[in-house]
């Protein structure tokens, strides 16, 4: 299975649970599924991610919900000396619910 590779781009949004940036892959499948070429990618330091993973139950019970984002899955890279929890999201272009309300 090859590794997923992506290159980090703009900062989307930070926040007390982590970091979101725009990526673009290198590889359209992860896990038997077809990403985009554009993903958010929601990271934090692997010792502070329960809140991430919390956040994925709740994403998992509103899955078919067309007003969610999709969540691809999740994986654990090694950069600049940390551990990272890192959540593949649906790259959302008209930002965030905060900015619409």
């Amino acid at each position: 299975m090859a590794e997923l590779l992506w290159k980090i781009g703009t900062t989307l949004g930070q926040g007390s649970f982590g970091v979101i940036s725009l990526a673009s892959t290198s590889n359209a499948l992860f896990r038997g599924v077809t990403l985009p070429s554009l993903i958010a990618l929601k990271s934090c330091n692997l010792s502070d991610s329960q809140s991430l993973k919390e956040e994925v139950e709740i994403i998992r019970m509103f899955k078919h919900s067309p007003y969610i984002i999709h969540y691809f899955g999740a994986n654990v890279s090694f950069e600049d000396n940390v551990n990272l929890y890192n959540l593949l999201l649906e790259y959302a272009s008209g930002g965030s619910l905060a900015d619409r309300l």
